[in-house]
């Protein structure tokens, strides 16, 4: 399940880690550039989000590294510090690093290293200590369905779902990019333990477009079933047995098979 939450994170990336990094931290981001990010062969995990924040006086240049953990990782510092010094080596630029902590409670993972010989700290932000009200009033629906993580301020769990579900009408079409938001919630919930709710609150709604409707849908089905009725035909099925069994009109099931003739 961490797999679908990476997923999300990795999607909407881009729409979610620069809005954080501004809102949470006031870090103003001036322009950003692609980096090198080629670790595999020296660390286990390839970062987040990492690029190189550019200014006019490029002596202020850096490199921005974003991480987010469902997981409250005791040796998330040592990790933290290993991408610093690899990115450091690489680019010779210094990094601001922040770690989104989108797991249930606080984070008790330690930030920061006092040595007499290294001194190392990285951001931590909490994301179940920010108000709800920061995400669902963004225009970005990325962000919006980030609320379902946040702190409630008191309000029952089902106002607050019903709320996101409500914006995320406002701020898109009903098309599959609406769904997918509906169906990133609904994965999100389940870090709350609100995924019933959520699932209930979004069949009720008139929130979800006919798929069967979308254009896109519609020509993946009709390949799908034109390579169905091919297989069939050559097994000599009958067409009318093939359209009993895939439940399409015999007319498309002729209109393929006439097709192969050709």
């Amino acid at each position: 399940m961490s797999q679908d939450y990476d997923k999300i994170f990795k999607e909407n990336i881009e729409q979610i880690a620069l809005p954080l990094v501004e809102k949470l931290l006031g870090i103003r981001l001036e322009k950003l550039v692609e980096i090198t990010v080629d670790l595999q062969q020296t660390i286990e995990r390839k970062p987040d989000f990492i690029k190189k924040v550019v200014h006019k006086d490029s002596k202020k240049d850096y490199i921005l590294h974003i991480e987010f953990q469902v997981v409250d990782e005791p040796k998330m510092l040592h990790r933290m510090l290993e991408y610093y010094a690899l990115m450091f080596r690489k680019h010779e630029l210094t990094l601001k690093q922040v770690v989104f902590y989108i797991g249930e409670g606080k984070a008790k993972m330690n930030t920061k290293i006092n040595h007499n010989d290294l001194n190392f700290e990285f951001s931590l932000v909490n994301v179940q200590e920010i108000a709800y009200t920061d995400f669902l009033n963004s225009d970005k629906p990325e962000e919006v369905i980030l609320a379902i993580l946040a702190n409630f301020q008191n309000k029952k769990p089902e106002i607050v779902i019903s709320s996101i579900l409500q914006r995320i009408i406002k701020l898109t079409k009903p098309n599959l990019k609406q769904l997918k938001y509906v169906k990133q919630l609904e994965i999100l919930s389940l870090l709350r333990d609100l995924q019933e709710e959520t699932l209930n609150q979004s069949k009720n709604m008139a929130l979800i477009f006919p798929i069967e409707k979308d254009i896109r849908f519609q020509q993946g089905k009709r390949e799908q079933a034109t390579l169905a009725i091919k297989g069939f035909m050559e097994q000599n099925v009958p067409k009318e047995k093939i359209a009993e069994y895939l439940q399409v009109p015999l007319e498309f099931v002729e209109k393929v098979i006439k097709s192969m003739k050709k």
